[in-house]
């Protein structure tokens, strides 16, 4: 038992991010930390609990107040299993240490578990989040009682134990018995399958709520098509468990869902016992293919440019020859489109393509601001969910050094880091905006103001993403997804986004409403608050952006 716990502390703590060691950089990630909190995490949290909240207090009647928690908790259920499987078989079979820890006298079980037990914390502590703020906002639509808060309690810790065992025992038994997964390359590549089959399972919901009632399919939970229920209640039966033993105090029926996580981890363990090692040794035992060339054909193939233009090509090739970076950085501009409409199908009315061209020249003000705050507002957000630049520098790990001795000025270096999220944001808004504006007519001049404010939106949320990786970047790590996993700087980019986005809009409104300044004026405005906001990042990077990089301790 003490190999176990002092084995899980060394990986969970080398799974999070180093603390800032000077006052200034602690300074500085507390305030972005206050940003994170209070405008990403508690917000997304609040929207599950209203859900959650509204849909049992509409439910109640027939007796089927539990429909909203139910679904809420098997999607996060779902979303575990699909992304934690990367995590898990990366932790047991791809990670570094593993060479160290088989000499020492573990068994193959402690290992497992150490290293479960550390994914789990690392990967669940958002879930954490959301199922309480969903358990909350079921006790208040639903009612309070001392069984429910028991049961709830240790239901938001103990949830995705089901999902992780089910990767854990997964991995093992692809890993024994089978020759498909050879290296991480091919872990990414299953994990895109799997991330497109979920995106392609929101657009089908999406289009199927194409002309639903938002309050008729709240309705249909309770009285409607049970079939997804009955499947998922197959494959997680600890949900089903524990919303029986919330929804009516049965005490029984906690029992069977602590039982049914306790026989899963058990499972597992005995699994490793006669899988785990054998995976390893296998895994270790395959012959490694090495593509030899020549000096001179190297030559041949190699051109000659300016240290800004090589820079920026090996930043780009970095992002699309890992196909980690691949689906999370580059692939996530280009499918926002879907969440989009499946919004715009929610919308209780909808405007077909003439009848939006006619209300915005009806009033081109309104909508000229209107799209203002759409493009900078998804711009923004676009540039912080893609990480390009708030992981630019951690995505160099173990060869950080290389930034601080190449005879490239740090400024050529973070410049060509933030044009490429500048580039694949500004790609993936425009490449469907502009189409988008051309076939509703817009003016010329509104086109080119919105392009403008796309540019000048990524640009900033670029830089400040790198400036706020050079702070503290997540130098130490295995493989890819823990640079975008277990790296705070985009949550912390992202809060800082929402805010901006948040003050901008109101702003423009306030202006507009109150002070009945004319849209044109407005959008000058908005340009040079912009160009202010670049300057403003620029200037942080030109005074200690190179301090931050030079005074990184070498990984």
């Amino acid at each position: 038992m003490n190999s176990f716990i002092n084995l899980t502390k060394t990986l969970i703590s080398s799974l999070s991010m180093s603390k800032p060691q000077d006052r200034r950089r602690k300074i500085i990630t507390n305030i972005f930390s206050f940003f994170i909190i209070f405008f990403v995490m508690l917000p997304a949290a609040f929207f599950c609990g209203f859900f959650v909240k509204m849909t049992a207090e509409m439910l109640a009647g027939a007796g089927e107040e539990g429909a909203g928690l139910h679904l809420v908790l098997h999607v996060l259920a779902l979303f575990t299993l699909v992304f934690g499987f990367n995590v898990i078989l990366n932790q047991l079979y791809f990670s570094s240490d593993i060479e160290f820890l088989l000499p020492w006298p573990l068994k193959a079980r402690q290992i497992v578990a150490s290293k479960f037990t550390a994914a789990y914390v690392g990967e669940n502590i958002m879930q954490f989040i959301f199922v309480a703020a969903s358990v909350i906002g079921f006790w208040l639509g639903a009612g309070i009682s001392v069984g429910r808060t028991i049961f709830s309690v240790i239901g938001v810790v103990t949830l995705p134990l089901l999902p992780m065992a089910y990767c854990a025992i997964l991995s093992m038994l692809i890993m024994s018995f089978t020759g498909i997964i050879k290296n991480r390359d091919t872990i990414q590549k299953v994990t895109m399958i799997l991330i497109f089959g979920v995106l392609i399972a929101i657009l089908i919901g999406a289009v199927s709520l194409m002309n639903v009632d938002f309050n008729e399919a709240i309705m249909g939970l309770a009285t409607g098509d049970q079939s997804f229920f009955t499947v998922m209640d197959i494959i997680f039966p600890n949900v089903s468990l524990l919303m029986e033993s919330i929804q009516n105090d049965n005490i029984l029926a906690f029992l069977a869902y602590l039982l049914v996580n306790a026989a899963a981890v058990a499972v597992m363990l005995l699994l490793s016992e006669a899988l785990y090692l054998r995976g390893v040794i296998r895994l270790s035992s395959l012959p490694e293919k090495k593509k030899s060339q020549s000096f001179d054909s190297l030559l041949k193939k190699s051109k000659q440019r300016s240290a800004g233009v090589s820079y920026f090509l090996k930043e780009v090739r970095l992002l699309i020859r890992s196909p980690m970076y691949l689906t999370h950085c580059v692939l996530v501009n280009f499918i926002w489109p879907v969440f989009a409409y499946a919004v715009y199908c929610l919308l209780p009315t909808k405007y077909s393509v003439e009848e939006m061209h006619a209300l915005y020249m009806q009033n081109e003000d309104v909508g000229f601001l209107l799209g203002t705050a759409v493009v900078v507002g998804v711009t923004m957000l676009l540039a912080s969910l893609n990480s390009i630049g708030s992981n630019a520098i951690s995505r160099e790990g173990k060869h950080f050094p290389f930034m601080k001795y190449i005879p490239v000025p740090y400024k050529t270096q973070w410049n060509a880091k933030s044009w490429v999220s500048v580039m694949f944001t500004v790609i993936g808004v425009l490449v469907f905006a502009i189409p988008f504006m051309a076939i509703l007519q817009l003016p010329v001049l509104h086109i080119l103001a919105f392009a403008l404010f796309c540019v000048l939106s990524a640009m900033f949320v670029s830089y400040m993403g790198v400036y706020m990786d050079s702070i503290q970047p997540k130098l130490v790590w295995d493989y890819e997804s823990s640079v975008l996993r277990e790296n705070y700087n985009m949550f912390y980019c992202m809060g800082v986004v929402i805010v901006l986005v948040g003050v901008l809009c109101v702003g423009g409104y306030f202006l507009f409403s109150s002070m009945a300044l004319p849209a044109w004026l407005i959008g000058l405005i908005y340009a040079g608050v912009l160009a202010s906001l670049n300057l403003l990042v620029c200037c942080l990077l030109l005074r200690s952006g190179g301090k931050n990089i030079a005074e990184q301790e070498e990984m």
